[in-house]
């Protein structure tokens, strides 16, 4: 399924994986390469609440979103590693209204620079 998300993309407007936390570390790794230009929502809410295995590729992928991106949830994945984190370091988002990272950073700050 997230081999097809992957390849979605200038067509992808909404990724929503909310609650999803079962998702294996080759799985995510399907979104390694993506490009999606035009998103602008992300939920994925709870995905890495009990393991930052793959958050890398995932926040890779988002990182992608090209200037449209008005939303981004990643509330409650308090287990992206640090270096994970830092796949957002060079996104490019003007259009950003919304962030909910509540919970992210609870047991752990590493990252949040």
């Amino acid at each position: 399924a997230l081999q097809a998300v992957a390849s979605a993309g200038p067509n992808l407007m909404k990724l929503d994986l909310n609650d999803c936390r079962k998702i294996p570390a080759e799985a995510w790794k399907k979104l390694g390469d993506a490009k999606w230009p035009n998103l602008q929502e992300v939920n994925l809410n709870e995905c890495f609440e009990e393991s930052g295995a793959g958050a890398a590729e995932a926040l890779q992928a988002v990182a992608s979103a090209g200037p449209s991106l008005k939303t981004l949830n990643l509330r409650a994945c308090k287990k992206i590693p640090a270096e994970a984190w830092k796949k957002l370091g060079d996104a490019k988002w003007p259009n950003l209204q919304e962030v909910d990272l509540k919970q992210c950073f609870w047991e752990n700050g590493a990252g949040a620079a």
